[in-house]
């Protein structure tokens, strides 16, 4: 019974693992630095799975600095500058380390996925 139970969970944890694809491919380009009360740009290159540019596809970003609770940076609306290239401002108010959420909808099919980078205040440099 044991035998059967553990190829049971084997066998569904694969499944799972299927079921996670990796539909789009993202790089995410932010500024290594920011001055306060400056917007800074954001750019995501969306590739679908074979590495073509996403084009036409709406994208969604928000922005959240780990281990703080203050307000989230959100661009709703990324325009699409080149092919797959999509890009929007962001206004910094910390420098420290965020994790990038990023929402794409593609013709109804939707994607959530997630980047971490990290950003410095130029102040006073």
């Amino acid at each position: 019974m044991r035998k059967g139970t553990f190829w049971l969970i084997s066998l569904l944890i694969v499944i799972l693992a299927g079921c996670g694809s990796n539909d789009f491919q993202l790089e995410l380009v932010t500024p290594k630095s920011f001055s306060p009360d400056q917007p800074s740009t954001i750019h995501i290159k969306v590739l679908d799975s074979g590495g073509k540019p996403v084009t036409g596809a709406k994208v969604r970003v928000d922005l959240n600095m780990h281990m703080m609770s203050h307000g989230d940076v959100s661009i709703k609306n990324m325009k699409e500058t080149a092919d797959g290239v999509y890009t929007g401002i962001a206004q910094f108010e910390m420098e420290g380390d965020y994790t990038a959420t990023i929402q794409i909808d593609d013709n109804g099919k939707k994607w959530t996925g997630e980047k971490r980078f990290s950003i410095v205040s130029n102040q006073g440099k």
